[in-house]
């Protein structure tokens, strides 16, 4: 029994790579629980003011919303409206936004609701069209639009006046700032995939915490 120890303790690691391993497994184990479980992110800037600080919110953010209990994969609910999320930046894949969906597929929505005051969505319609127009700023008189058929293609056009509205592409949602004067979403960068939304914003953590609930109220169109 004896001689059987010591060629045991002969194998044994040094102190110093049983360490790394550890520090390996624990940091594997971080990883997969912030990516199936959740995980705290710090969202700043102005563009979801009033609901979260310019100076930056600790928030929870889970993609266990949008998983499917039976199927094992996730995403396969997809967004609600209404739904806080975090994203990848469709511009710069190594960052994360945080905004507001007001569109899900199928969904006719108003590129710029500031308009009439108020949010909107229609369902459920065939051909739309979406001005250029500065974010921020008036839009312009005689602005060209982008005309996009019944999967989201681009078609062009031109309309002076009117309302403009773009229906979300299957597989897609679109986003939007909370405070809409000072955000970057898709009114910029158009609809966004699925597969780059991380997860949903459940509650704001610190400061002051608080579960974020759903601000969007259907009206009639």
């Amino acid at each position: 029994m004896s001689r059987f120890h010591d060629v045991l303790y002969r194998f044994r690691p040094p102190p110093l790579l049983s360490t790394a391993v550890r520090t390996v497994q624990i940091l594997a184990g971080l990883h997969l629980l912030s990516t199936t479980v959740a995980e705290l992110r710090i969202c700043s800037g102005f563009s979801m003011l009033p609901t979260l600080s310019h100076e930056g919110d600790c928030v929870l953010v889970s993609p266990l919303p949008y998983w499917s209990w039976f199927s094992g994969s996730s995403k396969i609910r997809g967004p609600k409206r209404g739904d806080l999320v975090v994203a990848s930046s469709p511009t710069d894949p190594s960052a994360t936004v945080c905004k507001r969906v007001i569109g899900i597929e199928g969904d006719l929505v108003e590129v710029d609701p500031r308009r009439g005051g108020k949010r909107k969505w229609i369902g459920e319609v065939d051909e739309v069209h979406v001005a250029d127009q500065p974010l921020g700023g008036e839009s312009r008189s005689g602005s060209v639009s982008r005309r996009l058929d019944s999967e989201g293609r681009p078609m062009t056009s031109r309309r002076k006046g009117e309302e403009q509205w773009v229906k979300v592409p299957k597989g897609h949602v679109w986003l939007a700032g909370d405070n809409m004067s000072n955000s970057t979403d898709s009114r910029m960068y158009g609809p966004v995939p699925l597969a780059i939304i991380k997860g949903k914003v459940l509650a704001r953590v610190y400061p002051n915490f608080k579960w974020l609930d759903d601000p969007i109220r259907e009206v009639e169109g």
